[in-house]
């Protein structure tokens, strides 16, 4: 049931927020999704899409590499798809604040729309700079055409474009179904980029590795036991000098779909927005577990060794 408002200015939805008080018109309970578009389209956010948060392609939990997502349409009709992923983008940057990934005003993130035809043209929609994504909301998303001229500017005033946005077409046109970029600043992707590992990465230090982990299949084009290789660029003092690096590293470990940034964080990317989140959850996590690793003195980038002798004693055990 609603709170009225007879109940008082602290019960209100929204109320004392940064976006101050919700018009009533703001909260009743609707169900339908194009009712929900209606109410949210200009001040809140929007999650219901064509496809579910987990639908990331046709893999399934034992496939031991995961399949590429399909980059389906945001919106399964001839809806305004741009206004939806608007809101959708400031939903999921309010979401990755939450885990601490994008502090401060730090990170990003771009989805791409469309096919590319002259019937169909792609359509890029970018974070802005120097916003809270907390506080973020569809309309301060910018939308730019491939040229990268913005095509429809954010409603709210005195908005820039980031310093990323140039990045984001990096990797557009050197993986041409990625249809989602995600740019993070969380310390474990960050930290990682310090760790000192074995002597291939010492003498390589322009590259992160980690084996033998479940996670690695979430990540995609890797199994369990591959050794996963993500490329580390120096950072720079401005975001769009790192383009060419970028460029080089993606160009340099095609298998991958992260480039990290030394002392600053990292970039990562999918055929959809669902897979893109997806793999960011799995680098996430597995740039934890090489912190926590390297705590127990353990190199997450070496192959374990297996005492085959010790394990027939533990199976005869077990059989006995």
């Amino acid at each position: 049931m609603s709170p009225s408002l007879e109940d008082g200015p602290s019960k209100r939805p929204g109320s004392g927020w940064s976006n101050q008080d919700m018009p009533t018109l703001m909260y009743p309970q609707i169900n339908s999704q194009s009712g929900q578009i209606q109410l949210y389209k200009c001040h809140r956010r929007y999650i219901h899409t064509s496809h579910g948060w987990s639908r990331t392609g046709s893999s399934s939990p034992n496939d031991a590499i995961s399949s590429a997502g399909q980059g389906e349409k945001v919106l399964p009709t001839d809806g305004d798809e741009g206004k939806v992923v608007k809101s959708l983008m400031s939903q999921l940057c309010e979401k990755f604040y939450a885990k601490g990934w994008m502090p401060g005003t730090g990170g990003g993130m771009s989805i791409r729309i469309g096919s590319g035809t002259p019937e169909d043209p792609y359509g890029v929609f970018s974070t802005p700079s120097g916003i809270q994504k907390e506080d973020m909301v569809g309309e301060d998303v910018f939308e730019l055409d491939m040229h990268q001229n913005v095509v429809v500017p954010p409603s709210t005033p005195g908005l820039s474009l980031s310093s990323m946005t140039n990045l984001w077409f990096v990797v557009y046109k050197l993986r041409p179904s990625t249809m989602c970029v995600i740019h993070t600043h969380s310390m474990n992707a960050q930290l990682v980029t310090l760790l000192d590992q074995d002597s291939y990465c010492r003498r390589n230090n322009n590259v992160f590795r980690i084996t033998h982990l479940e996670m690695i299949k979430g990540v995609g084009n890797h199994a369990y036991d591959d050794i996963l290789e993500i490329p580390i660029i120096e950072n720079q003092k401005s975001e769009n000098l790192l383009a060419p690096d970028m460029e080089t590293a993606i160009t340099n470990y095609p298998k991958c779909n992260a480039v990290l940034v030394r002392r600053h964080g990292v970039y990562v990317w999918g055929d959809s927005w669902e897979e893109a989140k997806t793999r960011l959850e799995s680098f996430e996590y597995l740039f934890e577990s090489a912190l926590k690793m390297k705590s127990m003195g353990i190199d997450c980038g070496q192959i374990p060794r297996v005492n085959k002798d010790e394990n027939q004693v533990k199976r005869r055990k077990i059989n006995d």
